[in-house]
């Protein structure tokens, strides 16, 4: 009961009907409660019920709803993975057929009007692979066309030594695992960035002076009378060479201490005149040659300057090297950059040469100012003056000089190193070099071939290369054979070359970004490149090649096209099987996250239907007892007429 306690009779209000009342009507209110709560299931209903429970659960129910939707975002993902990792599967199946063919077409069994039955084959499968590219599609969006590739990472040049690089029969005597005991020992592409180091320790001091001098080295390997080392600075002309004592007699142009290391400058004359384009070069005296050294013919001269690069040694004064311009009987030679300086001064000095393969010495490196005076057995070179590159490009150095050079006689000249330039000597083209073992009138060899795949052309170089040797012949590919024989004549292997690609960006073609959270950013991306004849660089395949072209040399290219096409699919579709494998655990993720969260939001909103119902029943109890009290405290006034009744009797 509400108020105080109620004592005597009272006219104007009956008290306890009041009371009664308003526990009736707070038990008619709880009671409506349970009914709503009861009805509805929760315990929160609105924000009245549990203000900070609402806020909390309206968030929770909002991330659980967003995980659902990100579940299904994934679930669409995984479909549109699925489909293009099925198309890929079709492509895959075609590269096999194509290669199949190919392999086929490398027999010279077949004949031409075979070839062109195959061919017509592969050209329909081309067409199929390009079909599959443009129509595969999920809900309207392709997905093998390239629209969708994101960012790609650039490819790098590739030598692909094919898995016919035969075990030499003549080779019986070496270990089969060794490297010599296969026709191609290893292929590689040239880098002018680390040429083979041809240099020699001085092993004691050494005064400089104008007069011959023995001297202790640490090995005479590669060191070659009459040849010009720079060492500390100063020049060191070798007249003699004692192997079996490791000593030199040369003459010192600077003091140098134990451990300088001296190495290759070195300068000579080509005996007869060569023309332009791949020639055998033969020089007046020995000198360190090697496949990929790089020289400069003509230094003095801006109309014949020509940088080479030496493709293969055939001797210690001739080798083979493609000349890009025709050049003279008794034309200059050397292993540096160099030009003429008539007016030695301070500050920086441009070295220019024509463009060639290479660019000039690395920043950071010596540039020498060499003085020369006297002539023939009289002829002494000194060191004038020594600077340091500072700069350039493929057709200059920039040299800065500390101060001016002193000439007091004789004639001056610049010169700095070449092949140790940054740049590498990259392939030009895709192509295929194959080696094959012959016997020229009596000398077994190795002679190479190369089958350009863009114009389907080939082209065989005369030159033969023997046993343990290397060359470069084709396309910046250094090889080094084995020790075959002529019982391995007719022996052939394979070398597939591949330019480098750029790495591919762009604003057109984004990614497929799938948002897999329920947070802003919660995104997983699928780059998927496209999949076609060009971007697998087999639009050009063929068994058949162009006329005049070795038809079998263009079915080994179309299996090292097929090869490289397959390597890139199946890259492909791994990518795309470890997105398919990400995306399902997003997805378990999210299913999770939806309803631990909506459990956790039951936590807060549902009812307890045990409870409420208990309290349900004890309001209705409540009510009808309240009820019929209510009753009774009405017929309270009822007894205060009694009282005047009884004081009027009638």
């Amino acid at each position: 009961m509400h108020g105080g306690p109620v004592s005597g009779f009272s006219i104007s209000n009956n008290l306890l009907a009041n009371d009664v009342n308003l526990e009736l009507s707070e038990h008619q209110q709880a009671l409506g409660t349970s009914v709503r709560d009861l009805s509805s299931g929760l315990r929160v209903n609105d924000a009245a019920d549990d203000p900070s429970g609402y806020a909390i659960a309206s968030s929770l129910q909002t991330h659980a709803q967003a995980f659902d939707q990100a579940s299904q975002n994934v679930s669409e993902a995984q479909n549109a993975a699925t489909v293009a990792d099925g198309a890929l599967a079709a492509v895959t199946d075609i590269l096999l057929r194509i290669r199949e063919l190919a392999v086929g077409a490398a027999s010279s069994v077949d004949s031409t009007a075979d070839r062109e039955d195959i061919q017509a084959e592969i050209g329909q499968l081309l067409g199929e692979i390009n079909r599959i590219a443009q129509d595969t599609n999920f809900n309207g969006r392709s997905l093998l066309d390239g629209s969708i590739a994101g960012n790609q990472p650039a490819q790098s040049v590739q030598v692909v030594v094919e898995a016919n690089s035969v075990l030499l029969s003549s080779a019986a005597n070496t270990a089969s695992n060794s490297p010599s005991s296969f026709l191609l020992q290893s292929a590689q592409l040239y880098t002018s960035a680390v040429p083979p180091q041809i240099s020699f320790g001085i092993a004691q001091d050494v005064t400089a002076s104008p007069l011959p001098q023995t001297v202790q080295v640490d090995s005479t390997q590669d060191i070659v009378a009459g040849q010009q080392y720079s060492v500390n600075g100063g020049v060191v002309t070798v007249e003699s060479v004692d192997a079996a004592n490791d000593t030199i007699t040369g003459i010192f142009s600077k003091d140098v201490g134990k451990g300088d290391q001296a190495s290759t400058i070195w300068g000579a004359n080509i005996v007869g005149a060569v023309s332009a384009g791949t020639q055998i070069a033969t020089l007046t005296n020995p000198e360190p040659l090697y496949a990929g050294e790089i020289l400069q013919v003509d230094y003095n001269s801006f109309a014949t300057n020509d940088l080479i690069v030496v493709q293969q040694v055939l001797s210690s004064v001739s080798f083979v090297a493609n000349f890009s311009k025709p050049h003279a009987a008794n034309a200059p030679i050397f292993s540096d950059n160099g030009t003429g300086l008539p007016n030695p001064t301070g500050g920086e000095f441009n070295l220019s040469f024509s463009p060639g393969v290479t660019d000039g010495a690395p920043v950071g490196t010596t540039a020498y100012v060499i003085e020369t005076t006297g002539s023939g057995p009289n002829t002494v070179t000194t060191i004038a003056g020594t600077g340091v590159v500072v700069g350039g490009s493929v057709s200059d150095s920039l040299i800065a000089f500390p101060k001016p050079i002193s000439a007091p006689g004789g004639s001056l000249e610049i010169i700095e190193l070449v092949g140790e330039g940054s740049t590498p000597i990259v392939n030009s083209v895709d192509g295929t070099i194959k080696l094959t073992v012959v016997n020229q009138s009596g000398t077994v060899g190795v002679q190479e071939s190369f089958y350009d795949t863009a114009t389907q052309t080939s082209v065989t170089s005369p030159y033969l290369i023997q046993p343990g040797q290397s060359a470069m012949l084709y396309d910046g590919v250094v090889t080094t054979l084995g020790h075959f024989g002529e019982a391995d004549v007719g022996s052939t292997a394979y070398i597939k070359v591949l330019q480098s690609v750029a790495a591919s960006s762009s604003a057109n073609r984004p990614a497929l970004a799938v948002q897999s959270g329920s947070d802003e950013g919660d995104i997983v991306q699928i780059g998927i490149p496209a999949v076609n004849t060009n971007t697998l660089r087999i639009s050009a395949t063929t068994v058949i090649g162009a006329s005049g072209s070795d038809p079998t040399l263009a079915s080994e290219d179309a299996i090292g096209q097929m090869d490289y096409a397959l390597q890139q699919v199946t890259t492909i579709r791994a990518q795309l099987g470890a997105s398919i494998v990400r995306l399902g655990i997003d997805q378990s993720n999210d299913d999770t996250a939806a309803t631990e969260l909506t459990a956790s939001q039951s936590n807060i909103t549902d009812l307890d239907v045990g409870s409420a119902t208990t309290e349900f029943t004890a309001q209705q109890v409540e009510i009808e007892v309240t009820t019929s009290m209510l009753q009774q405290v009405n017929s309270l006034p009822d007894e205060v007429l009694k009282l005047f009744a009884q004081q009027n009797p009638s």
